[in-house]
């Protein structure tokens, strides 16, 4: 069984080298008779045609209706009239426009008050008080008439005292000096009535020393 099975198998390889080499000699023959070139040409030369397809347009869509708006109504047309000049005007016809301010309003000017001039000079009233006679010049019996000058103001007080004419005593002087300021005149009046200073010219004013008023 086994040499059976083996010469069918070389049957078989014998039968199949035969088909191969028939197959080769008839592609052989062809190649050289020509006839395969002509199948190869014939092939080559087959045009190849290109069919054009036409592109669809789509119709593009309508365009939407109108919209209505209302206008508004036109202005009224300006009819200028003719200006006709006598004389052409100039090129600087035109001037130039100064915005300028209101004036300041002046101020008010009111009248001076009246001048007041003074009616009664100061003078020795009750309030008046004689300075204290010096001891000293008691003992020494001197006596005599100090004339000073002196600022009065609306109390009637007095300020910056000085001897215009000398008793011819110095402590009495000085005792004129130093005593008046303490005491008090009655001011002077304008004419208005009512107190007024006195300085300018100062108020002259006359001490009188008497030894029987010291007694």
């Amino acid at each position: 069984m086994y040499y059976a099975t083996k010469r069918s198998n070389n049957t078989t390889r014998v039968v199949g080298l035969t088909a191969v080499v028939v197959i080769n000699a008839l592609v052989f023959w062809a190649l050289a008779s020509g006839f395969g070139a002509a199948m190869v040409k014939e092939f080559t030369e087959t045009q190849v045609a290109i069919i054009d397809v036409p592109e669809i347009e789509e119709d593009e869509p309508p365009p939407p209706p109108p919209v209505d708006v209302e206008l508004p109504p036109p202005p009224p047309s300006v009819i200028l009239p003719d200006f006709v000049f006598d004389q052409a005007p100039s090129e600087n016809a035109i001037a130039q426009v100064t915005i300028t301010k209101d004036p300041p309003r002046p101020a008010e000017v009111r009248p001076p008050p009246p001048k007041v001039v003074m009616s009664a000079r100061p003078k020795a009233g009750r309030r008046f008080e004689k300075p204290e006679y010096p001891a000293a010049s008691i003992r020494a019996k001197e006596a005599g008439e100090v004339v000073v000058s002196v600022c009065v103001d609306e109390q009637g007080r007095m300020s910056n005292v000085q001897v215009v004419k000398s008793s011819g005593f110095p402590r009495l002087d000085e005792a004129t000096v130093k005593g008046l300021p303490k005491t008090r005149l009655d001011p002077a009046k304008g004419s208005d009535g009512k107190p007024m200073a006195m300085c300018s010219p100062p108020h002259t004013f006359t001490l009188v020393w008497n030894l029987e008023e010291a007694k």
